[in-house]
């Protein structure tokens, strides 16, 4: 039932956003937009103020989360590569479908899922994982999709040296970033002064998720058999796999 209750209202967001898309009530470009949007401003708002509401007793307790989120995501995207190469697929094909299977949609569905499941300790969670993703998947899919390129180690180092540097840039990267640090080093958000970073935060999770569902309506797409799989790999094959790590 808990589960039902936090997917919900993700079905029924995306679903509003399909719906005013099929009625072309907005401009073919307003999903970048929004995006835009969460992503540089709600995400990071959100995640800011909600880490500094934390007790540092909190996220210290929970260091041991931040490891099998580690090993999920990073070891996940390890396995999948590997895999591909002993299938003997091509080096970018196996680098774009790890990217797929062992990133989550955080910033587009984790406000919204996991705070209904973890409660206020999921701004940590989606903090953690967008930190994976920028600062490690993204700029190591970089280099080796400039490796299979074909280019020179300099120019691959360049490459994933440059896409670093772009990340690190980004608001939805250091402000989380910056939060840890603050809150680590013994300051708190007093609860009178949380509003200033919620009254635009609360909309990142609702807001993504009307843009996506306003993204499937301008892009062309097809349901194959490797979606399938990617998604079932994504979802449920990834997930077991590391939950049962956790049980050994």
């Amino acid at each position: 039932m808990l589960l039902i209750l936090a997917i919900l209202p993700i079905v029924v967001t995306v679903g509003l956003g399909v719906f005013a898309g099929l009625r072309h009530q907005f401009a073919p470009t307003t999903s970048d937009i929004l995006i835009q949007l969460v992503m540089h401003y709600a995400l990071p708002l959100s995640l800011f103020g909600g880490i500094l509401s934390l007790k540092r007793a909190t996220i210290i307790q929970n260091s041991s989360v931040a490891l099998w989120l580690a090993l999920g995501m990073l070891g996940g995207m390890v396995i999948v590569i590997v895999s591909q190469c002993c299938f003997h697929q091509q080096l970018e094909t196996g680098t774009l479908r790890a990217l797929v299977i062992a990133s989550p949609s955080i910033p587009f569905m984790g406000v919204s899922v996991l705070l209904v499941v973890f409660g206020k300790i999921s701004v940590l969670l989606v903090a953690l994982g967008g930190l994976y993703m920028n600062l490690v998947q993204v700029p190591v899919s970089v280099l080796l999709l400039t490796l299979a390129g074909g280019s020179t180690p300099e120019q691959r180092w360049r490459a994933g040296w440059q896409k670093l540097c772009r990340a690190s840039r980004q608001p939805v990267v250091w402000a989380p970033i910056s939060a840890f640090l603050l809150n680590l080093a013994g300051l708190r958000l007093p609860s009178a002064w949380l509003t200033n970073f919620t009254e635009l935060g609360q909309a990142a999770g609702g807001v993504a998720l009307f843009a996506l569902g306003l993204l499937l309506t301008t892009r062309p797409w097809r349901l194959t058999r490797m979606v399938v799989l990617n998604v079932l790999l994504k979802n449920l094959g990834l997930p077991v796999l590391i939950w049962g790590l956790w049980l050994v």
